[in-house]
Order: C-alpha cells, then sequence, then structure tokens
C-alpha cells in the first residue's frame, strides 16, 4: 500500500509551480486544474483544489490518501468486519476509492487505482467515464 498526503490549495497550477521547483515532479498529468498529482523519490504529493477556492474553506488542509495493492472490496470487508464504517466504493475517471474514518474521526481515502487509466490525459479519462 502507498501512502500519498493531499494538500488543499487555492490554485493548484501554482502550487504545482512551486513545487517543481521543490524538485517534485508531476506523475500523472491532470489538466482539469482541480488535481496534480507530484512524485519524488522519497513519495509523493497530492495537490487538490479546495472545496471553495474563494473563501478558502478548506485550503491548506491536508488529508491522507492510500492507494491499495489489494482488490478494493476486501480491503473495505476487512475495515466493516473490525468494526469500521468504510463507505460505498465509488467508481472514478481514475480507479474505485471509498472513504473510511479513523479513530479519531478523521477521513481517509482508499484507493484502487486503474493503471490502465494512469497514462491518459485527464479529458480521455472524464470523457471515457462518462459513456454510457
Amino acid at each position: 500500500m502507498r501512502i500519498t498526503p493531499i494538500r488543499f490549495v487555492r490554485d493548484v497550477e501554482a502550487s504545482r509551480a512551486f513545487y517543481a521547483v521543490l524538485g517534485l515532479a508531476e506523475r500523472t498529468e491532470a489538466t482539469s486544474g482541480t488535481w496534480a498529482d507530484l512524485g519524488a523519490a522519497g513519495g509523493s504529493l497530492g495537490l487538490h483544489v479546495a472545496r471553495h477556492p474563494g473563501t478558502h474553506d478548506d485550503a491548506g488542509a491536508v488529508a491522507l490518501q492510500f492507494t491499495s495493492d489489494e482488490r478494493l472490496d476486501a480491503v473495505a470487508e476487512r475495515l466493516a468486519a473490525a468494526g469500521y464504517e468504510p463507505s460505498p466504493i465509488v467508481d472514478e475517471t481514475f480507479g474505485r476509492f471509498f472513504t473510511v474514518q479513523d479513530p479519531d474521526g478523521y477521513r481517509i481515502q482508499v484507493n484502487e487505482a486503474d493503471e490502465d487509466l494512469q497514462g491518459l490525459s485527464y479529458e480521455i479519462r472524464e470523457s471515457a467515464a462518462l459513456k454510457p
């Protein structure tokens, strides 16, 4: 399992440029303006536009995202059996995910990334997700 901290920001492109100067390189082209996936030798950083960037409600917040090496259903079932309550699994343009609260009430996202989708641009993934 891999972990990715996600920094919620007011301007994804400005933040992407800042972290590029620090040495992080964009791993997945995200042209939607809402997300960037930056990699470094020691890990990665996700940038996501704040929910309300004009008011900065969640700008500066950090969330944890895990990418599972196991099938997502198995991870969700294991959490449920241990007394946690994972959300229903959601199918997104990057793959599938669910959220679950840790013992302190912090929401954690667990992904099952579809490697076939990771190499595609956001526009192609989004248009494929919208097809019936």
